[in-house]
């Protein structure tokens, strides 16, 4: 397997992805009822709680394609407080936040999982459980280091927008010029995002963490970048059409769908963003192997292994303390 793993494509990683989770559907099952359920119930939440209580500021986003003028102007024109701004913001930013760490905590427990899946070592919902317990202070300095990158990148993307908006925004071209700002943005902040998604499994399988785990997960992109935006906009696509489809139908009532369909639809939502979050994040630790062995770093099953054992008191790390686990290093070459 580890000699064919450099030569998976998109649709090779979704399929190994596949067959891993069909093959473990308990565990998975388990992890994502655990960790991403609560997820995706904090989402529909938060959702709820914005149109019911920051309606003047989040205004019903599908008015705008209705061809509705009066509704249109008052998406704009709709009156708030300062005070009121400041509570909306606070409330995004703290949902939002809380939201990113579960991901990241369940990446950990998805992440461990597939590495002892692959090194045929002994796993269990427990384990899984447990190595959150003691990476999740690494994920939170990744996690900090990837803010710093995003607000960065954002800052920038900005700029360039604002520029656009002053220069260009009644000129003819300036349809041309937007499209030619956005979709490199797009793209950049997919690219982004995988590397944010890889350094996640960095963290968790080997001694690196915070920007270190960023550079070493954009070296490991080296050569399968094509691959990675492939899978992501393919995760981010099915993610954001659930998203619509739950507040364009459930939320926000177009269609004019009666009460129990609602339910059904809503119901139908979670599942769908379920499947599509696990399968994402198991495809993360699948491409991780991937990358490490097109870059002819050999995965050493033992060293992965006793590496994994070292979470529980099962054996020694083969690396030093302070070095970056190398996983095609046996213990004799540390």
């Amino acid at each position: 397997m580890e000699e064919d793993l450099k030569f998976l494509q998109s649709m090779g990683i979704l399929h190994e992805s596949f067959k891993t989770i069909l093959k473990w559907k308990k565990i998975f099952t388990q992890i994502t009822l655990t960790l991403f359920l609560p997820i995706s119930i904090i989402l529909i939440a938060i959702m709820e709680i914005s149109k019911r209580f920051f309606d003047q500021l989040e205004r019903d986003p599908f008015e705008l394609f209705t061809g509705a003028q009066e509704a249109y102007r008052s998406y704009y024109n709709a009156r708030a407080t300062s005070i009121d701004w400041i509570y909306y913001l606070l409330f995004k930013i703290i949902s939002i936040t809380f939201i990113i760490l579960f991901c990241h905590l369940f990446t950990a427990a998805v992440s461990y999982t597939v590495a002892s899946i692959y090194t045929n070592s002994d796993v269990s919902y427990r384990k899984a459980m447990k190595v959150v317990v003691k990476v999740w202070k690494r994920l939170i300095l990744t996690l900090l280091s990837m803010f710093l990158v995003l607000f960065a990148y954002n800052l920038i993307a900005a700029v360039f927008f604002f520029f656009w908006y002053v220069i260009c925004f009644n000129s003819v071209t300036s349809v041309l010029v937007l499209f030619a700002i956005f979709i490199p943005y797009v793209l950049g902040f997919l690219y982004l995002s995988i590397i944010w998604q890889l350094a996640c499994v960095v963290s968790v399988l080997e001694n690196s963490h915070g920007l270190k785990s960023l550079i070493k997960s954009m070296d490991l992109m080296k050569g399968k970048r094509r691959v990675a935006l492939t899978i992501s906009f393919l995760s981010y696509t099915i993610f954001v059409g659930t998203v619509s489809m739950y507040m364009s139908l459930v939320l926000y009532g177009a269609g004019g769908l009666v009460f129990p369909w609602k339910q059904v639809i809503g119901i139908l939502c979670v599942v769908l963003l379920l499947i599509t979050f696990l399968l994402f994040t198991v495809t993360q630790s699948i491409l991780y192997l991937v990358c490490k062995s097109h870059h002819r770093e050999a995965i050493d099953k033992l060293s992965l292994s006793t590496y994994l054992g070292a979470f529980f008191g099962e054996s020694q790390p083969v690396f030093k303390i302070g070095e970056d686990i190398q996983l095609g290093r046996t213990p004799s070459q540390v």
